[in-house]
Order: structure tokens, then sequence, then C-alpha cells
């Protein structure tokens, strides 16, 4: 039967639950649910409780603990004033609330569960926004005796005027008291923005196969986050026979959200005194970026492992080794006798194919006294296995690892012509080593970075040896120092190491690692002599003649010519608009009077150079064309490296399309030729600042 959920339908399929030790399904392993299951299974959310505002929740579902007071502990119905939240005629809080924290289930073969197990739940049937007021207020009085520290939400009555003002109060007071808020975007396709009450994080939809935003998911300004809700398998109730089923065609960003509310009760188990800021700043730097045609933007999609590792890292705790369950022996039968079988001339052997992922080590690399372990060369294996890539693809730019996701560079370093660059958060590698000889190493890391601020640490068979080692800034990504750990104890014998990039740097990544050698102490060493690159230069990309009293546009995407950090910063490293020019910088079509193209969401920390010849010097008003939904952030100019504006403050005009002209009026220009930056110095507290059409001088 069809059940509708925010505008949408999902197919509720009647299912039952199969025997354990099935893998896990799609949307586990694409937000690496399963790796943080197997890895850290202390990490439930055991303790602590979620806050579930909707329908009401089906307390006796064997995965929502199969009675009250088991998983469901507490709660209300402001549909009927009584304490029975029971989710006798509308299934949406079941679904919800599986989403979140379902015990674990087998499904058509395959592993499924919420993703905080551990938590209780409170279930607070409304059905309207004056029952989502309520509903808050509840949570406010009740937070200290359940230990709710995330809620989830869905307003029935679309987000609601009149009693907005009461929410977002609410909202602002749950913050302060340690509980985080989620609610979905809404399902009806809308690409304008989404509507808020800017107190919760906001939630979409990703397909699970493809990984790609949902269309039914609205979007625009003011999404903060996408998981999995798309074709997924989730616990539900069927209304009609009144039992507990399961559907694997379950889809709505209702069921986006609670994953969010999840995400942050994990968070809040490794690091009770995390604020919401913390949590979302975790949850956006270690997600996924997924880039929307439909919006030309990208949006953070969520990474369940890297943010637990993140959130370890910067908790300050170490992360817990890994756990790798004792397989049962199983018995051994007694052999029996067999005749003694003629000899069989043997055929002569085929060469084994190379794998399929480029040179790798399928044998373990030898460390002796003086050895060299290029980065690029981590073992053979999947994702997960050998190695964990934040995305699918390869965005170095070097094929030498095809099939992997690990983002291979070219480099010029040491005798080395490849690194791996494009370093994020939670991203790790492993090899296999052999080492001949116990004894006290010193370990050398070859590490490239634009800007300091990057860490990693490195792991000999799950324990940290290193401690936290921070990136230097070399000024260039193409410049490699070294980074030196001394006294590092191995034994001889076969061991795993694993090299674990933690924070991201002022650059946008963590480094881009070259090599780790491995010197035995005493043993003298013989450092090849490393070229420094010959600096590089930007160029103008148009001719551009400024002259007193004449008007000139400068168009923002017009930008001078020349890599990333040289003639532009971008700090997400990829061209999100897809539009116009082959660089990082992100460039959509504008709806700004005359068309064209704009700087797509800039922020803080990015910049860029124009190039310009001025013909007749003079005193000049500098007019730029901005849009924002946001305002608290700010941006200047510069010409030749002096500031000439002074702060200039992005103010909301109302929409990302919606334009206003920033002016600053009175600036002396010499004659002559000069290089003109555009600095974005903050973006007041949000994830971007603004857009940005074009400069003008008058």
């Amino acid at each position: 039967m069809a059940v509708k959920q925010n505008n949408s339908t999902v197919e509720v399929l009647e299912g039952r639950q199969l025997l354990s030790g099935t893998p896990w399904g799609a949307q586990a392993k694409l937000i690496g649910q399963d790796l943080v299951a197997q890895q850290f299974p202390q990490l439930t959310g055991k303790g602590e409780s979620i806050a579930i505002i909707d329908s009401g929740v089906d307390y006796n579902h064997p995965s929502l603990g199969g009675g009250w007071g088991k998983k469901v502990v507490g709660g209300w119905d402001f549909q009927s004033n009584d304490a029975d939240p029971m989710s006798s005629s509308y299934a949406h809080g079941t679904g919800t609330a599986a989403m979140a924290a379902a015990d674990g289930y087998d499904f058509k073969g395959y592993h499924y569960q919420g993703i905080a197990p551990g938590v209780k739940i409170i279930a607070l049937r409304e059905n309207s926004s004056s029952g989502v007021a309520a509903a808050l207020k509840w949570v406010i009085a009740n937070k200290k005796k359940y230990n709710i520290v995330s809620l989830n939400f869905t307003d029935f009555s679309g987000w609601s005027k009149a009693t907005g003002i009461s929410i977002k109060a609410s909202l602002n007071t749950l913050a302060s008291m340690g509980v985080y808020a989620s609610a979905p975007s809404g399902n009806s396709g809308q690409t304008g923005g989404v509507s808020s009450y800017a107190g919760e994080a906001v939630v979409g939809s990703v397909v699970t196969k493809s990984d790609s935003v949902s269309g039914f998911t609205n979007r625009g300004a003011g999404l903060d986050f996408l998981t999995p809700a798309d074709k997924i398998t989730l616990p539900y109730y069927d209304v009609g026979k009144k039992k507990a089923i399961y559907t694997d065609a379950g889809f709505g960003t209702s069921f986006a959200a609670p994953q969010i509310a999840g995400a942050a009760a994990l968070l809040r188990q490794i690091n009770p005194g995390f604020s919401n800021a913390q949590i979302t700043s975790i949850l956006t730097t270690s997600a996924v970026q997924k880039y929307d045609s439909k919006t030309h933007r990208s949006y953070p999609r969520l990474n369940l492992y890297a943010a637990v590792r993140l959130a370890y890292q910067q908790s300050g705790k170490a992360i817990p080794p890994v756990v790798n369950p004792t397989p049962t022996p199983k018995p051994t039968p007694t052999p029996t006798p067999k005749p003694t079988p003629k000899p069989t001339p043997k055929p002569t052997p085929k060469p084994t194919p190379k794998p399929s992922d480029g040179v790798s080590t399928s044998t373990a690399i030898t460390i002796g006294s003086n050895t060299v372990v290029q980065v690029e060369d981590f073992k053979s294996g999947g994702e997960g296995v050998a190695y964990h890539d934040t995305d699918s693809k390869n965005s170095g730019g070097n094929n030498y690892r095809p099939g992997t996701g690990v983002d291979v560079v070219g480099a010029s370093d040491q005798s080395s012509t490849r690194s791996v660059g494009v370093t994020k958060a939670g991203e790790w590698l492993k090899y296999d080593v052999k080492v001949t000889t116990a004894g006290t190493y010193n370990v050398e890391f070859r590490v490239a970075s634009k800007g300091a601020g990057g860490q990693f640490h490195l792991e000999v068979d799950g324990k940290n040896v290193t401690g936290t080692m921070n990136v230097k800034d070399t000024k260039n990504w193409k410049t490699y120092a070294s980074l030196v750990k001394t006294g590092v104890n191995l034994s001889a014998g076969n061991h795993t190491l694993r090299l674990v990039f933690d924070k991201i740097g002022a650059g946008g990544g963590t480094g881009d690692f070259n090599l780790m050698r491995f010197v035995k102490t005493g043993v003298p060493v013989k450092t090849p002599t490393t070229t420094t690159p010959k600096p590089v230069v930007s160029s103008r990309y148009k001719v551009v003649n400024l002259a007193a009293g004449a008007a000139t546009t400068i168009q923002a995407e017009n930008f001078d010519l020349g890599a990333n950090g040289v003639a532009y910063k971008d700090m997400s490293g990829a061209n999100e608009g897809a539009q116009y020019r082959k660089t990082s910088v992100d460039i959509q079509k504008t709806l700004d009077a005359g068309g064209g193209y704009d700087l797509s969401s800039v922020k803080a920390g990015e910049w860029l150079n124009y190039s310009v010849n001025v013909t007749k010097a003079g005193t000049f008003n500098i007019d730029t064309r901005v849009a924002t939904s946001f305002s608290g952030g700010s941006f200047h100019l510069e010409i030749d490296g002096k500031n000439v504006t002074g702060s200039l403050k992005f103010t909301n005009t109302g929409g990302f399309e919606k334009w206003a002209t920033v002016r600053k009026a009175g600036v002396k220009i010499a004659a002559g030729k000069h290089t003109i930056k555009l600095v974005i110095d903050s973006s007041g507290g949000h994830k971007v600042a603004a857009n940005i059409n074009w400069i003008k001088f008058s």
C-alpha cells in the first residue's frame, strides 16, 4: 500500500527479518556506517536519547525495542493529549525513528541498522506547527531527565509563520543546552532554497546507488546536508494491518534528516562538550561534496566514518584501535587415506595478470637500515580495506592507481614523480611491511603544502607511533619539506602501517605526501638533493584598460591565468559550477541582468587576481555586484598588495540570485599596470558568503 510522506509516496512492502551474518546494505556502505560499526563497536549512542517529533512511533516494532520502555522510553501525544505516542494512523514517525536509532536487522540478504542503535527514543506525536512548538518546549523541560542530545522534527504544516517565533526561540534554547536539531528539506523538488527556522540542520536526500542528489529534494541556499534516503530499506508500520513491517522502497527527505540527528549523538558520545557549531563543522569538513547541476551548487553528503575519526582527533582523544573479531575455529576432520595418484604433468604456468589498480604492493615491503616507501605504493585491495578515500574518483590527475579513489598527483622531489594529494581528514592508506632488524628508527615524511595547519599520524599494527604530526607551510604544493619523527621502535617481522590524514590545513588539504623514509638509528642518511621549482607566475586573462572618468566593468569570472594559489585561491579544489573555465574556481550561469556568469558560493580565504592597465590616473568609484541569503560576511579589494577599500560587508540581498551593488567611493589609482585582488575575508559564520557577478570602476 502507498503511504503519503511529506508530499511524496513510499511503497511499503511487507518483509521479514533474516538470519544475522549478512553483508551490509548499500545505504550503510555509502556513508561508511559499516566501517563505524566494525571498527568502533563501542560507539552506538548508549546512555543518550534522541527526540523524534513526528507522527508517533511504533514502539512495539522488533527493531525499535519490541515494547514500551525498552527503546522508546518516554514521550507525549500532542494530538490526543496523553502519554501514549503510538503511530496508530500514520507510520511516518516509525520510519524516521528507525533511521536514527533502529537495532540491527537483516532484510533480503543485507544488514541494516539505525545510525545510533544504542540510544533511547523519546517519541513526541504531533501533526502541525503548533504541535512542533509544544514538543520543543517539552524537550527543553525534559532534556536533563532523559539526556536528550539531539532531535529530529517534521513540520507537517510547512514552516508556519504563526508559530515560527516560538519554534525558533526553542531551537536556540536547545542549542545552548547541547541538543542538536535536524529537519527534512521537503520533497517537492524546489531549487530556489529551503525553508527553515535557522536553528536546525536542514537535510536532503541522495539516491543510494548513484550517490547523486535526489530529484525530489528541495535544495538551494540553506540546505546543510545530504544523506541516502532514496530507494532505501527501513523498518516501517502497516497501519491497516496493525503490524510491524520492513520496506526496501523508502524515499523522502524525512528519512534523510534523522540520520544527522543520529550522527550528532555519536559525536556527542565521543565528546559531550562539542557545541552544535562544532558538530556541524565536523560533519561538513568530513563530508563528500556532491555537485547538483540544477542549482550549480555542491552540498555535503554525510561521511559517517570520516566524521567519527575527525571527532576523535578534534576532541584530543586517541582513535581506538581497530577491533578484529576472532573467528571461531572449525574442527579439523580426520583425513581419509587416499590411494597415491600417478604423477600428472604440470601445465605451463600462465603469467600472473597485473592488478587492476596499477603498480601496487602485493607482497610486503622490506624495511632495512635505510628504506624509502613511496606513499602512492599502498597495498592492493579495495576501499575500506587497503585505503579509505572520501570519494570514489582519482581527482589528482595522475592515473598511476586506476580503479582506486586515491588522488595521485604529479611531483618532482627526490627523484619521485608522483605523490598522493588532495588529502582530506579521515582518509588513510595501508602498507604491508617486513622489518628485517628490530630497533629504533627515525621516520621521515616528505610533504608539500600551501598553508599550514594540516595534521596526520602513522600507525603500526593499529598503534599510533608518531603522535600528531603538524604539516609545515612550504608555500607551494610542488615544494616538499621533511618532517621527522625520531625514536620509533619496530620489532622484526611483518607489520601493517597505516598513514592517517587527521586534519585539513589552510590550503584545503592535509598535504601532498611523497614518501616515508625509515632509517635505523646510527645509520648515516644521504638525502638526495631537492630542486626547488621555479616560482609559477600568473598572466592576464583578458586585457582590461581603466581610465578615470570612464566606466569599465571587469567580469568576476575573468580572473588571471595561473594555478590555484597563484592567480586565485579556491577552497573546494574543483569548479563546482562546471561552467566557463577549466579551473577550480566555482563559476555558474547567472540570472542577473545581462546574463553571463558569476562566481558561485565564495567563502572565507578565497581570492582572485585581475591584471589591469590604468591609462588615465585619477579617483575611481568601485562597485561590486553581489547576491546572498546571508549577512555578516565581508570582503575587500587590493591594488598591488595594498587594501584600498577597507572591509566591505555582504548584506542579505534576499537570495543568491537577488542582486545588489556594494560601492566604495574615492579610490585613487595611479597610471600604469596593476594587479587588483578580490579577497573574501569572512563568511559570517556560514558555509559560503555570496555570489559575485562583476566589479565596475567608474
